[in-house]
């Protein structure tokens, strides 16, 4: 009986070591909250953590966007990002951008998602967390993608690095073609955004006019990726012919058409490689 109690005790400190140098490995989740001035109100946000965050040390930022109709926690409950981002030393914040393509809105000024973005979420971020400022980079999916290179190409000096995974960057331009059924739903969000008729928020949110108004030299590394099945089936063509503006501009910039949708699937996957190529364009 001794010997089984011992050999019993001996099996359960070896199970709780296992459990405990599991949870060491994981990336801390946090999940806070505070006053955004730009927007005049309280919003949540997800703030993945290095496993050993050291405040000693300065750590490269990733905001990471989500999509339309989604949330500051989709990409940690519908993805595996936490285990991905377990061994790199980067700190990842998930705002709430509602469904507000992340511009100052044309048609309510107390929402102003693109300043909230840009000047109150990372004054708050940076006085919590020590950040390497030479090493920030934007990624999202979908609204978020487009958001991402818009917020990108609009703020070239605070990125180094812009990620779109099936990107919505045929807004706002496309805002005048309302016969694709897929984008119908979109259509209220987007004159909340941009404006009933075409103006000069528009012109001055459209990722196909914004990179000419920076020099190459000055732009953000791009990194975009989109599913050959995506169900936009505008989003595609779309790239193409972005792509060819930014080679003929001679803007640094990757591109990769896989397979896949328009889809958690496809993003859970496609986010891994971008992850990897952020960390070479960072050099971190």
């Amino acid at each position: 009986m001794k010997t089984t109690s011992l050999l019993i005790c001996s099996a359960l400190i070896v199970f709780n070591l296992f459990v405990e140098s599991i949870l060491l490995a994981q990336s801390v989740v946090r999940v806070d909250s505070f006053y955004m001035p730009s927007l005049g109100r309280t919003k949540k946000l997800s703030i993945l953590l290095p496993t050993k965050y050291d405040p000693a040390k300065q750590y490269p930022i990733l905001y990471l966007l989500h999509g339309y109709s989604g949330g500051h926690d989709d990409w940690l409950t519908r993805t595996k990002l936490r285990e991905y981002v377990q061994n790199i030393p980067l700190i990842v914040v998930m705002p709430d951008g509602e469904n507000s393509w992340y511009a100052n809105s044309a048609m309510e000024p107390n929402e102003r998602f693109e300043d909230y973005l840009v000047r109150d979420l990372p004054q708050y971020i940076h006085k919590l967390y020590s950040i390497d400022t030479t090493r920030q980079a934007i990624a999202g999916l979908s609204m978020g993608g487009y958001g991402a290179m818009m917020l990108g190409l609009r703020h070239p000096s605070k990125y180094e690095f812009v990620g779109s995974l099936s990107g919505a960057i045929t807004f706002p331009r496309g805002m005048s073609d309302t016969t694709r059924p897929a984008e119908r739903s979109l259509f209220p969000s987007l004159r909340r955004a941009f404006g009933e008729k075409p103006n000069n928020s528009r012109n001055a949110h459209d990722v196909f006019l914004l990179y000419r108004q920076t020099s190459k030299d000055s732009l953000p590394y791009m990194y975009m990726v989109i599913g050959i099945q995506d169900g936009y089936r505008n989003f595609l063509p779309a790239y193409r012919a972005f792509t060819d503006l930014l080679r003929t501009y001679g803007a640094s910039y990757e591109y990769h058409e896989t397979q896949g949708g328009h889809n958690w699937q496809f993003w859970d996957r496609e986010i891994q490689p971008l992850l990897r190529r952020m960390r070479e364009v960072l050099k971190f």
